[in-house]
């Protein structure tokens, strides 16, 4: 009898002593959220990045703080949330590993938006502040087959369109600075020419890449999604581009990003579908 009291008084005590372990969800990780987001599982990355803020972000350190303000602005579907989380990158911490990928980001979001002039200056800023970034060579080569954004078409982009993977879209953001060794291509050389009567303008670009070997591995990504990509380089520059579809109007191209963005896939309209050259893998 006195065996059966004290076996219980075990039994009792164990379970007084691991229902609040069992009870306890740890806190998610920052790797976790890349991680979610590498494997096109954006809504569960949002939702761990935001339990995340609310339970360690107060307490995080700045390096941790930085990635948390990047993939949050990167993964938010609020375009409001993105600027700010960018220009916080930029503004209260500069020099950061984020900070001129940010500049990008806005210059890009203010491209979209119609606003040219901005973009150019915070590509001006980004080459200033950050003369030695391979960054810095993806802005100016994106900023010179940009080209003015035409009135009908600054209507139909939204900001938040403007988030492109440059040789980053899948691949672990805290490693995407050294994922931008794209080459720098003379800019008197990148002039957009005229379309052609008739021609489809706009796409949807998905990366920017320096070799072709990592521009495949992400086309096939995309293949496996469900949709049908395509390798070219752009008159003037030696990048590699993985694309989606052509399109006659903003509108059309709008609408397949957000299918692709719905599948963990950030991207950004582009109109320079008539100036492609097709890439053989």
């Amino acid at each position: 009898m006195n065996s059966m009291r004290a076996l219980l008084a075990v039994v009792l005590l164990l379970g007084v002593g691991t229902a609040p372990l069992a009870a306890q969800q740890p806190s998610p990780t920052l790797d976790e959220v890349e991680a979610l987001t590498r494997d096109g599982r954006t809504v569960e990355a949002r939702a761990k990045l935001a339990q995340w803020w609310q339970e360690l972000g107060p307490k995080a350190s700045r390096r941790d703080t930085q990635r948390g303000l990047w993939l949050r602005g990167q993964l938010t579907p609020d375009a409001t949330q993105a600027q700010l989380d960018f220009r916080r990158l930029v503004v209260e911490y500069p020099g950061g590993p984020y900070s001129d990928l940010a500049l990008l980001r806005l210059a890009q979001a203010a491209h979209a938006s119609g606003d040219s002039a901005t973009a150019a200056e915070q590509v001006a800023q980004l080459v200033r502040e950050y003369p030695s970034s391979p960054v810095r060579r993806e802005a100016e080569a994106w900023l010179a087959t940009a080209g003015p954004v035409p009135a009908p078409v600054a209507g139909a982009l939204p900001p938040d369109s403007a988030r492109v993977a440059v040789d980053t879209a899948r691949a672990p953001v805290n490693a995407v600075r050294a994922a931008t060794d794209t080459a720098r291509a003379p800019a008197d050389t990148m002039r957009a020419t005229a379309p052609q009567p008739g021609a489809a303008q706009f796409t949807v670009q998905l990366g920017a890449f320096s070799t072709v070997g990592r521009a495949g591995a992400l086309l096939a990504e995309v293949t496996r999604a469900g949709f049908e990509g395509r390798l070219v380089r752009v008159q003037g520059s030696d990048l590699v581009r993985v694309r989606v579809g052509t399109f006659d109007s903003a509108e059309g191209a709008e609408t397949i990003l957000e299918q692709l963005r719905d599948r963990g896939f950030p991207g950004t309209v582009s109109r320079d579908a008539h100036r492609e050259e097709r890439v053989a893998r």
